[in-house]
């Protein structure tokens, strides 16, 4: 039986207020950076389509006709909706709903909308041949912004935590290299952005890394005299670089080193295929990428291509034919 909402007057209450509540209610556990993308979410999407709703008026065809108006947008304040940010504005719009029926100020209602689906376009890892096009465009005049690229493709880095590298955080004694912040820009407003350094994406994210020989004698020679708390790519002691600026960077040596000018996080798709293709378990990459599950690595990460499955079906079935017609049946 669906349970009464104790206070009369709570279903006066607006979404838009009972949203502010909810936000508030879990801010002391957030990251600034994923608080303001809670907001910019629902500012964005969910507040021009339920804000001015009264609570009362919330049951599950208003909900799920609201979802869809997001999803779609009807009202022209946005693009229609992929599948990773229609499933996010759904997943918000329940969490407030849970926690209006937790307090007693609305019944309990599940929202049930079909989703767009997830595209596969997947970016391909670069080639061989395009590693080595871009590793010989670095090495030929180094530079931190170019060797970023490198740590990318080479350490499984985001681009982020390429930018929240200070000359502290490498230890050339040890070969190592410890991952300790991260850089974004996050929205603070209607309008206005502001750049952040936080600790990494997750409690794994922050890590230690074993850099390969040859990167750690370019950048002891790169170092020079740069103190510890010296920002790696810009250089100075006072600001770091912000990743859309990096980005920009990113584009322009690609396609300078005349390979695929793609999403920079093609950089650590390419090192986890690279890993994953020259034997490395999926614990130790799992651990190297900073993923909280191995699980997260198998689903982004494991994916064969057309030569790799042509010299695994090779392995397996060549030795089948080679037992001749009179051992391939069994009696009946």
């Amino acid at each position: 039986m669906a349970r009464k909402v104790q206070n009369k007057s709570s279903s006066k209450m607006k979404f838009s207020e009972l949203a502010a509540q909810w936000l508030l209610s879990i801010s002391c556990g957030l990251k600034e950076s994923t608080l303001a993308h809670y907001h910019y979410t629902l500012e964005r999407y969910l507040l021009p389509v339920f804000g001015g709703d009264t609570l009362a008026a919330l049951n599950e065809q208003r909900l799920e006709q609201g979802i869809l108006q997001v999803i779609s947008a009807k009202n022209g304040r946005h693009k229609p909706l992929g599948a990773s940010s229609s499933r996010e504005c759904l997943t918000m719009l329940r969490r407030i709903c849970k926690y209006a029926a937790h307090l007693h100020l609305m019944r309990t209602v599940e929202v049930f909308v079909k989703l767009p689906q997830m595209e596969s376009n997947q970016t391909k890892p670069f080639s061989d041949q395009e590693q080595a096009a871009l590793r010989n465009f670095v090495l030929a005049a180094p530079t931190p912004r170019k060797v970023g690229l490198l740590l990318q493709m080479q350490l499984g880095l985001r681009i982020g935590e390429v930018c929240g590298l200070q000359w502290g955080d490498f230890d050339f004694k040890a070969g190592t290299m410890t991952v300790r912040r991260t850089v974004s820009r996050i929205y603070c407003g209607v309008g206005c952005t502001k750049i952040v350094v936080q600790t990494p994406k997750t409690k794994s994210s922050g890590r230690e890394i074993p850099i390969p020989h040859d990167l750690v004698i370019l950048l002891r020679k790169m170092r020079g005299s740069a103190s510890p708390d010296t920002w790696f790519l810009s250089s100075s002691t006072e600001r770091p670089v912000e990743p859309r600026c990096y980005r920009k960077s990113i584009q322009s040596y690609l396609r300078r080193a005349g390979v695929r000018r793609v999403h920079p996080h093609a950089l650590r798709h390419t090192f986890a295929t690279t890993c994953l293709q020259n034997g490395c378990d999926i614990k130790t990459l799992s651990e190297i990428l900073g993923h909280a599950d191995a699980n997260v690595t198998l689903k982004r990460y494991v994916h064969s291509d057309m030569k790799r499955k042509r010299t695994e079906m090779q392995r397996i079935f060549s030795a089948v034919w080679k037992k001749g017609p009179e051992k391939l049946h069994t009696p009946a």
